[in-house]
């Protein structure tokens, strides 16, 4: 069996692929946490009384929290504008193989083996190849070939690197 589609990559894409690697990263866990409980010391002290503090340390949460959304946009978009590879259609084959990458005269195949982890958001399955390379599947590509794909990486990568969840 074999799965083709084209992909004209994003903002939209590349930013629900951005937020899904920052915020599953320890740094990006850390900043949350911490927004949340500049939050909760500013709902302390509002209760206790003290309501500049409490508003003081509103808004520092509020741009703790909003920053990395923010600028994940705005990377987002950069990255799509200023990627020479991002400006023609990626073309996909899925098969046995793996997955092959085409543009222009140019491909590449991915094997199977060489992908160290597979995850799913709700608009595209990332396949990982290294910590900070990965090939972006987006749902909305793939139409009704979704579980095909789904069923392609399930069979092909180790159970313990796969993380769909997202099977609708």
């Amino acid at each position: 069996m074999t799965v083709k589609f084209k992909v004209n990559m994003t903002d939209k894409i590349m930013y629900d692929f951005l937020l899904y690697h920052n915020y599953t990263s320890m740094t990006g866990l850390v900043g949350a946490i911490l927004g949340v409980l500049l939050l909760g010391v500013s709902v302390a002290k509002g209760t206790a009384g003290d309501i500049q503090t409490a508003v003081l340390f509103f808004a520092i949460a509020v741009f703790v929290l909003m920053s990395t959304p923010m600028t994940l946009k705005a990377t987002a978009k950069n990255q799509v504008k200023n990627t020479p590879m991002f400006q023609e259609p990626l073309e996909y084959e899925i098969s046995e193989e793996g997955i092959t990458v085409s543009q222009n005269e140019e491909s590449a195949l991915n094997e199977w083996k060489d992908f160290a982890k597979v995850v799913s958001t709700s608009k595209s399955l990332i396949l990982y190849i290294t910590r900070v390379r990965a090939i972006i599947l987006p749902r909305e590509n793939m139409g009704d070939d979704y579980m095909k794909v789904v069923e392609m990486i399930s069979k092909n990568i180790p159970a313990k690197r796969v993380k769909i969840r997202h099977t609708r």
